[in-house]
């Protein structure tokens, strides 16, 4: 899918990988790895900055991920090295003892002068299994587990596609097949099976624990999940009021159109405080509403006169005031006019989630009809995250409108923000012609040169056999 103006990401050949970094890991540890596992990636049609407020989310999971080759030590120590170049320093050593959350852990500690600190979605990820293993016999893990391990990804890091979820996840499936009798009973790819749906669930509620609790960053759960439960060729409609799922097909609207991301250049890290901060804002509306969730503002059914309604009550009891109470106690006010933002945004993405889902599962419409309703919400999601979470940039802005302007039903900045991924939709016979354009308009502005990946629902975690 090459074009002289646009360069593409390859998620590989997962065999090839597998031999590659099984190699490596000999070299590197002097024994070979016991397995190698892989966690996917995710792009999200809808439902940004809304999963920890119960709306609905719409992801897919990618052909893209993580790699993980590991085999188990009986010292408590994490020895791993990852191969990413912009992160490795070598073999790094965690003690799992030492492993702590709270309000005196360091959280935010992946800068260009302490590029480790990646490790502790590592460390944090088996901290939260142990605790899991705790409530459940299958996944009990023993005190004195530890376990070598060597890391490769095919993901764009700080790309907005989820690496972070997608390390945590891969990582996680190691140590349940190293370091727990359900591991042990199905060894190899009888984990896979092994796996029901309840368990992944459980296990991605385990990864988000790791990555808020350790690292810091306010996930709500939307990338563990798919990463964990998404099916090959199929979205992912999640409801993140309860975690249920619907998988919907892709093939109707994939047969004569693609998802392409655009991986822009600018990384991001949700760790630095910036994805918080826009959480924060949305959180003290929520708390003025007097409701545990926004999604409980709306209807089942919502539609724009609903978020118009809840508006006209924030505005109501907000009053004239020019902030509002933090949604920590002590902490600094927010700005009202922020908080009113956020919300309209969380409320009408609300909305998109339930439409999409709609077209998505309407099998009266036909592939080129769903595919102009689809685009039109995620441009309109584009813009609400420009407008009212306010987390886009620059280079997004303009890989969306370009695409657009070349064709494309439909792009949005995806992922948490402030740098990242943008995703499109676009006919088949389109999509070097706009990839090439974007390619273009990125150079003129000066942006840094983007990379594209083709986006095809795949399958979730898994061994890598």
């Amino acid at each position: 899918m090459d074009t002289e103006d646009a360069a593409w990401l390859s998620p590989g050949d997962a065999a090839e990988i597998r031999r590659s970094l099984t190699s490596q890991f000999a070299e590197e540890f002097g024994h070979g790895p016991s397995g190698v596992w892989f966690a996917p990636g995710r792009a999200n049609l809808n439902g940004e900055h809304v999963d920890f407020h119960g709306g609905r989310c719409l992801p897919m999971a990618l052909a893209h991920g993580t790699y993980v080759a590991a085999a188990p030590r009986t010292d408590g120590m994490l020895y791993l090295r990852t191969l990413e170049p912009t992160l490795d320093a070598g073999v790094q050593q965690v003690c799992i003892s030492e492993v702590t959350s709270g309000p005196d852990a360091d959280v935010h500690t992946i800068t260009d002068d302490q590029p480790c600190g990646w490790t502790k979605y590592v460390g944090g990820t088996l901290w939260a299994l142990r605790a899991l293993g705790e409530e459940i016999d299958e996944l009990a893990v023993d005190e004195s587990f530890g376990a070598d391990l060597l890391i490769t990804s095919t993901l764009p890091i700080g790309g907005g596609l989820s690496s972070s979820a997608a390390l945590e996840c891969s990582a996680m499936l190691a140590f349940v097949a190293m370091a727990t009798p359900l591991g042990r009973a199905n060894p190899g790819a009888a984990l896979d099976a092994a796996l029901t749906d309840e368990l992944r669930a459980r296990l991605a509620a385990a990864c988000v624990r790791a990555e808020v609790e350790m690292v810091g960053a306010g996930t709500g759960g939307l990338d563990q999940t798919v990463s964990l439960r998404g099916r090959a060729a199929h979205l992912l409609s999640l409801d993140c009021r309860d975690f249920t799922v619907d998988r919907i097909p892709a093939s109707g609207l994939l047969a004569d159109h693609r998802f392409v991301a655009v991986d822009t250049g600018q990384a991001h890290w949700l760790g630095d405080g910036q994805f918080d901060d826009r959480r924060a804002d949305s959180e003290a509306a929520m708390r003025l509403l007097e409701v545990e969730r926004l999604r409980d503002l709306l209807p089942d059914r919502p539609g724009t006169a609903d978020v118009s309604a809840v508006l006209r009550r924030f505005d109501e009891r907000a009053g004239a005031g020019e902030t509002l109470p933090s949604p920590v106690d002590g902490a600094p006010a927010r700005d009202r006019a922020a908080c009113r933002r956020r919300l309209r945004h969380a409320l009408t993405e609300m909305v998109r989630s339930e439409e999409l889902h709609g077209f998505l599962s309407d099998d009266e419409l036909d592939a080129e009809s769903t595919a102009m309703l689809v685009g039109n919400l995620m441009t309109a999601g584009h813009a609400s995250m420009r407008d009212e979470a306010e987390v886009s940039f620059p280079a997004a802005n303009t890989v969306v409108e370009t695409a657009v302007e070349k064709g494309a039903p439909g792009a949005r900045l995806i992922g948490g923000g402030f740098g990242g991924s943008a995703l499109l939709l676009c006919r088949a016979d389109d999509v070097a012609t706009i990839t090439g354009a974007v390619a273009s308009a990125c150079a003129e502005a000066g942006h840094r040169t983007p990379r594209f990946l083709e986006i095809t629902p795949s399958d979730p975690a898994h061994v890598i056999a």
